[in-house]
C-alpha cells in the first residue's frame, strides 16, 4: 500500500515519534511573517492594492494555514493516538504550500502591468485563470488527502484517496511548469528588448527563488505518496522538514527580505516605456471581451487566429519611444489615448 497512512491497527497515526516544539516554533515563525507582510506592503510602502492582495493570498491565508496546522502537529506529537488531531493538521499542512502560488501569480501579473508590451496574456487575467485552476487541484487534493490520512477508513478508501491526491501533485506540477514558462519567456523577452530594470531583476529573481522552492516541495509530496507508508520519505520525519516545511519558511521570508511592494508600481496603470526609462500612467490593460471568455481563453486565442487581437496597444502612443517610428505619435494623441508621464520619472 502506498502512501503516508499506516495499516489499520498502528496506534502512531505519524509512524514516528514527532519532535516536540518544533513544530510551535514554526507556527510562531509562519505568523512573524505574516505580520511582517501586512506591515511592509500596507503600512510602510502604503500599497494598498498589492498589500490587500498580496496578504490575502499569501499571508492571511498560508501563513494563518501553516500557523493552524503547525500547532494542531504540535498537539498531535504528545497524543500521536488521536486520528482527528492528526488527519487536521495533515490536511492544513498539505493544501497551505500552494497558496503561496496565489501570490505569485498576483506578483507576475503586477509584473505583466509593468511591461505590457512584454505580455502574452492579459496580466489581469494571470491571477485569476491560474487560480481558478489551482482551485480544482487543491480540492481534489484535500479530499483525496482526508481518505488517505484516515488509518481507519477501507483499504479501497484509501488507495482511491492517494490516487486523487496523486493527480492533483500532477496538476500542480503541469501548472507549474506552464508558469514557470510565462516567467522565463517575459524574462527573456524583457533582457532582449533593454527593458529589464533594477526592479524587474528583483521581481523574476523571487519569483524564481520562491517557484523553486515549491517546486522542491511538490516533487517531494508528489514522490511521498508514491512510496509505501513505511519507507523513509514517509516513516521518517526529517524529510517532510528538509524537503517542505525548512523550504516554505525561507520562501515566505523572502518575501519579506524583498518586499514586492517595494519594486511594482502602487497604481497599475503606471508602466515603462519602452526606451526603459520612463515610467508613465496610461490608460491600462483593456480587454473589451466578456469577463468569461477572458477567463477561458485569456491569451485570446481566439482574437489572434481571426487577426483581431483586442488589445489596446497604448504603449506604441506615448510619444517616447516604441520599436517601429511609424506608429508612433505625437505628444497631443498621447494625451488623447490617456497617457500621463509620471513626474517625468526615469528609473535605473
Amino acid at each position: 500500500m502506498s502512501g503516508v497512512a499506516p495499516p489499520q491497527g498502528v496506534t502512531n497515526y505519524f509512524i514516528y515519534n514527532p519532535v516536540h516544539g518544533a513544530s510551535i516554533a514554526f507556527a510562531v515563525l509562519f505568523t512573524f511573517s505574516g505580520f511582517g507582510h501586512i506591515w511592509q506592503n500596507n503600512l510602510k510602502y502604503k500599497s494598498y492594492r498589492i498589500g490587500f492582495l498580496l496578504p490575502c493570498t499569501e499571508t492571511q491565508r498560508a501563513s494563518l494555514i501553516f500557523t493552524a496546522g503547525f500547532i494542531l502537529r504540535e498537539y498531535g506529537s504528545y497524543h500521536t493516538d488521536k486520528l482527528d488531531i492528526f488527519i487536521a493538521s495533515q490536511v492544513l499542512l498539505f493544501v497551505a504550500p500552494p497558496v503561496y502560488n496565489g501570490a505569485n501569480y498576483f506578483i507576475f501579473g503586477r509584473a505583466l502591468y509593468y511591461l505590457p508590451y512584454l505580455s502574452p496574456i492579459h496580466p489581469g487575467r494571470v491571477w485569476s485563470t491560474f487560480i481558478a485552476l489551482d482551485g480544482i487541484a487543491d480540492a481534489i487534493a484535500a479530499n483525496g488527502a482526508v481518505r488517505a490520512a484516515n488509518a481507519d477508513a477501507t483499504e479501497a478508501a484509501r488507495k482511491a484517496g492517494l490516487d486523487l491526491v496523486k493527480v492533483s501533485l500532477f496538476l500542480l506540477l503541469g501548472m507549474f511548469l506552464a508558469f514557470m514558462s510565462l516567467n522565463v519567456q517575459f524574462h527573456y523577452r524583457a533582457r532582449k528588448m533593454g527593458v529589464f530594470n533594477y526592479k524587474m531583476k528583483v521581481i523574476m529573481y523571487e519569483l524564481y527563488a520562491s517557484n523553486i522552492l515549491i517546486l522542491l516541495r511538490n516533487c517531494f509530496r508528489t514522490a511521498a505518496f508514491f512510496y509505501p507508508w513505511n519507507s523513509v520519505a514517509n516513516s521518517r520525519e526529517w524529510p517532510v522538514w528538509v524537503f517542505e516545511f525548512v523550504p516554505m519558511l525561507i520562501n515566505t521570508y523572502i518575501m519579506n527580505i524583498w518586499p514586492p511592494a517595494r519594486y511594482l508600481a502602487a497604481d497599475h496603470k503606471v508602466y515603462l516605456a519602452m526606451d526603459g526609462k520612463t515610467e508613465i500612467q496610461g490608460p491600462g490593460m483593456i480587454d473589451k471581451r466578456p469577463f468569461l471568455v477572458t477567463l477561458v481563453d485569456p491569451f485570446d486565442i481566439w482574437g489572434l487566429i481571426k487577426k483581431k487581437d483586442q488589445k489596446n496597444r497604448y504603449w506604441l502612443k506615448d510619444g517616447i519611444g516604441g520599436p517601429l517610428p511609424e506608429v508612433q505619435s505625437s505628444a497631443g494623441e498621447a494625451s488623447e489615448a490617456g497617457h500621463q508621464v509620471v513626474a517625468p520619472k526615469t528609473v535605473a
